[in-house]
């Protein structure tokens, strides 16, 4: 009995794009709005990082101004910084706050979502020895257990600290790290960036790293 080769509903179809006013346009990135991606487009691949800032939501806020990460770059050796494109403040997107990620990089840029306006972090099964350990270097404020939900109460001033010195630092180790990196060494090494700076820089006491 003759079976008939299934045809994609895809084939002849436009990859990578339209054409728009007869001019190829490029293809955004699901990574940042619109508006962050044209920017971004427009911007020179060589020269001094940018800072691009979006507006938080209603609950949410940015805890350091641009300014405070470029005085940190001020501070750093110049070959550190020569591979990082731009800042990206940007407004939290809701996977990202389900799943607790607080930064990424991607594209060279160093992202950095907004903070809870309430300055508490959340676990909602549980925060293991771990978990308390990474965040109390930053963080001197008490971990309330109500079953399987767990609560950290932060200051502003220790918020600041962890974004400019740690969260900005370890994506920042990402894009020096070396190519050849597994998934798990790529961690670990960014990890030990961020403390290793932040004790040469004098916000941490030395012997933390991984």
């Amino acid at each position: 009995m003759r079976q008939p080769a299934r045809r994609s509903r895809k084939i002849g179809l436009t990859q990578g794009g339209r054409v728009r006013d007869g001019r190829p346009t490029e293809k955004w990135s699901r990574n940042f709005t619109r508006d962050i991606w044209d920017q971004l487009s427009a911007m020179p691949v060589a020269g001094h990082p940018t800072v691009l800032r979006e507006n938080p939501s209603q609950d949410y806020f940015h805890p350091c101004r641009g300014s405070d990460y470029l005085a940190l770059l001020e501070r750093l050796p110049a070959d550190l910084c020569v591979g990082l494109r731009a800042i990206v403040l940007r407004r939290t997107p809701k996977l990202d706050a389900e799943l607790g990620v607080e930064a990424r990089k991607r594209f060279r840029c160093v992202i950095l979502n907004a903070f809870p306006r309430s300055l508490l972090m959340t676990w909602e099964n549980g925060a293991g020895p771990a978990t308390k350990r990474h965040y109390g270097r930053w963080c001197a404020g008490e971990w309330v257990t109500n079953g399987p939900l767990v609560t950290l109460q932060w200051s502003i001033e220790e918020v600041r600290r962890n974004y400019v010195f740690h969260l900005f630092l370890h994506e920042l180790g990402h894009i020096n790290q070396p190519r050849f990196h597994s998934a798990r060494r790529r961690e670990e090494f960014a990890e030990n960036f961020a403390l290793e700076w932040a004790e040469r820089l004098g916000e941490l006491p030395p012997g933390l790293t991984i």
